[in-house]
């Protein structure tokens, strides 16, 4: 199995089982609570803590791997019309993902401090959130533009440009105005969706 086919595989399976991962805890590991309730987030982390600290670095990973991907995309895209708005626009993604990691690593404490020194678990979660909100509006900013360099490119479909660009300012606009919202949700769907499409296309694309 040659790069290409391992990329695009990469890129259906890794985001698809990372999202289903998050719903998954979200609605049955810790029935249903997310940040816009800290009380109740707070507690369901506490309550379990040992399921975080090995799901949500595995989601991470996941979610890596699959953008990982997207730098096949912008490689190939060298010298063409898109490839300097690609290129930028997935510096952002990672820089954006990088800073991702702090997110996660804040949840997972904020886990562990419920247990232990519930007087620091409150300041840990907003810290956690902070990151995590400015961290998701660059990566969505970046995942736009890739989506515009698609656009002005033409080497995939603009369809699945346009979910990018989309996804992009949808994800901004709520990490801004409302990270916490379950309305995140659909931003992240709009990315893994488009992750997925371009998986696909590249599965079907010649040698």
């Amino acid at each position: 199995m040659d790069s290409r086919k391992i990329t695009g595989l990469s890129m259906i399976i890794a985001p698809v089982i990372a999202i289903l991962g998050w719903i998954g805890m979200g609605l049955i590991v810790l029935d249903g609570a997310s940040p816009d309730d800290p009380a109740k987030w707070m507690s369901e982390l506490g309550a379990n803590s040992e399921v975080v600290k090995f799901v949500m670095p595995l989601i991470t990973v996941l979610f890596l791997i699959a953008i990982g991907g997207l730098n096949r995309i912008k490689n190939s895209m060298e010298g063409g019309e898109g490839h300097m708005m690609a290129g930028f626009g997935f510096l952002l993604v990672i820089l954006g993902s990088a800073a991702q990691l702090g997110e996660v690593a804040f949840t997972v404490a904020t886990a562990e401090a419920v247990n232990t020194n519930m007087s620091v678990a409150p300041a840990m979660l907003a810290s956690g959130q902070a990151i995590g909100a400015i961290s998701t509006a660059i990566t969505a900013v970046g995942f736009g533009l890739i989506g515009v360099g698609i656009l002005q490119q033409k080497n995939f479909t603009p369809l699945v440009a346009g979910l990018m660009i989309i996804a992009g300012i949808f994800g901004t606009a709520m990490s801004l105005i409302d990270y916490e919202s379950p309305l995140m949700m659909i931003g992240y769907l709009g990315m893994v969706a488009s992750l997925v499409w371009l998986g696909a296309s590249l599965l079907r694309q010649e040698d």
